[in-house]
């Protein structure tokens, strides 16, 4: 099959901890070949998941680590500048590949969602127009963020430009660092922004997914310690289920992507 639509996937955090050559911790990744071979792992997932119809672009970047999130804020802002600057240069360079009028997606998972939303504001205002949609898989939009005027929320599988969600058990099971603050949220099953609920089939599980409209997230019926890394404990505890974002919904979002390309499928 002929590739018809193209995607600037960002990728997610694989990386945990790097050191200098003096065996200092560093907050972003070097690049290592093990480090490459992760963050490759996930492209090829989801280019697997995506199908021929879609291509996925997915540049290795300096990512912040794992443990960069439990630096102070300031800290954690530099090592974050640095993943962003090296993004934004990416997709610069990447705009540079398609024709004039080309559609085009970004999408992105946890810091890759993060970054999605700093490439929708740093876009041109030609290549803004010519975003067909923009997908922050495990990230809110905060008020701050819907002040940008490039940030426009899905209303609808069609209308609104960027899609935001992030998944729970219960609303108080939230990982602040990533919905803490979110405004705005839409099930990518449905296409709703209410409470109306959505049922998702995943493994052996069928899980019933509603919108919380107060905390702005979703909320999925699963087991939590089913669904639950301990690897994950410094960051986040059992009823996050932010790993399920990419896995859960990344059908829907494809054939969103699909729909709003005008593709038959």
């Amino acid at each position: 099959m002929t590739l018809l639509t193209s995607l600037f996937y960002v990728i997610s955090t694989n990386t945990i901890s790097e050191t200098d050559s003096l065996g200092n911790e560093v907050y972003n990744a070097a690049l290592t070949p093990t480090e490459c071979e992760a963050l490759q792992r996930e492209a090829a997932y989801v280019q697997k998941q995506l199908g021929e119809a879609i291509e996925v672009t997915a540049p290795l970047y300096h990512q912040f680590t794992m443990n960069a999130i439990l630096l102070p804020q300031d800290s954690f802002e530099m090592a974050y500048d640095v993943a962003k600057e090296d993004v934004l240069r990416q997709f610069d360079a990447y705009l540079e590949t398609l024709a004039p009028n080309e559609e085009f997606f970004i999408a992105g998972f946890s810091q890759g969602a993060m970054l999605v939303r700093d490439i929708l504001k740093h876009m041109p205002r030609k290549a803004y127009a010519r975003c067909a949609g923009a997908y922050m898989m495990g990230y809110r939009l905060s008020r701050k963020d819907l002040m940008s005027p490039r940030i426009r929320p899905a209303r609808s599988a069609t209308r609104g430009k960027v899609v935001s969600f992030n998944t729970v058990t219960s609303a108080d099971k939230q990982w602040p660092f990533i919905s803490g603050g979110a405004v705005t949220c839409i099930n990518p099953i449905n296409w709703v922004t209410d409470s109306t609920p959505a049922e998702l089939v995943f493994q052996s599980d069928t899980i019933t997914v509603t919108l919380d409209r107060k905390a702005h997230v979703l909320v999925a019926d699963v087991e939590e310690e089913k669904y639950y890394n301990e690897a994950f404990r410094p960051w986040y505890a059992p009823g996050c289920l932010h790993t399920q974002d990419l896995l859960f919904y990344l059908p829907y979002i494809k054939e969103n992507i699909l729909l709003r390309a005008n593709l038959h499928f």
